[in-house]
């Protein structure tokens, strides 16, 4: 019964009521997520269950009146040759949610880009999706470059901030790559085919 201990005490720390009233910070809903994957008992898991879901709502809230989503994917086939970039970014401030993202080799002339102003439930539902992916919660510890590794180049970073927390996801390679990379290209194709409107 080791593993449920650190779950049990994660419940009694975090009663229901304190979440759903309290802001809640990025990094303790991401704990809130490891503990509930980590459940194996039905009552500690369905106490984990109602906290996430209460957070979630208070973080999505936090989100219409702060927060930054920035994806950055590049693929390089070699030093000779110029990557192949696609980036975005996307910052609520105060209800309102703007776009800017491109893609190419040459970002002073994009294959292409786009900016405008997204609908802010189009927005936090894209932002819902990450903050519900099971690779939020993981490990991403900063990965080791080895700027005269031979050979292909490519790299995944994702960073969400909400208010004054953030937290940031990058791979190079490997399983972590393969891993993110799934998230990055759904957040990316959000960005090159949500509506948009005039930027005011």
């Amino acid at each position: 019964m080791k593993w449920l201990r650190p779950t049990l005490c994660f419940v009694l720390l975090f009663p229901l009521s304190t979440v759903a009233a309290q802001p809640v910070a990025l990094d303790g809903y991401v704990q809130m997520r490891r503990s509930l994957e980590a459940a194996r008992d039905d009552a500690a898991r369905a106490a984990l269950e109602r906290q996430a879901g209460a957070a979630l709502d208070t973080l999505l809230a936090a989100a219409r009146r702060s927060s930054r989503l920035v994806i950055l994917a590049e693929r390089r086939g070699g030093h000779e040759t110029a990557p192949a970039l696609e980036t975005a970014r996307l910052v609520a401030r105060e209800g309102r949610v703007t776009l800017q993202a491109l893609a190419g080799p040459r970002p002073q002339s994009p294959d292409w880009e786009r900016a405008g102003v997204v609908e802010m439930g189009a927005y936090l539902a894209v932002l819902g999706r990450l903050l519900r992916d099971p690779a939020l919660a993981g490990d991403w510890p900063a990965p080791r470059f080895d700027p005269n590794a031979p050979g292909p180049r490519r790299a995944i970073v994702v960073q969400l901030a909400i208010g004054e927390d953030e937290r940031e996801m990058q791979a190079l390679d490997g399983p972590p790559y393969e891993r993110l990379a799934a998230l990055a290209g759904a957040l990316l194709e959000f960005c090159r085919s949500v509506p948009l409107r005039p930027v005011p």
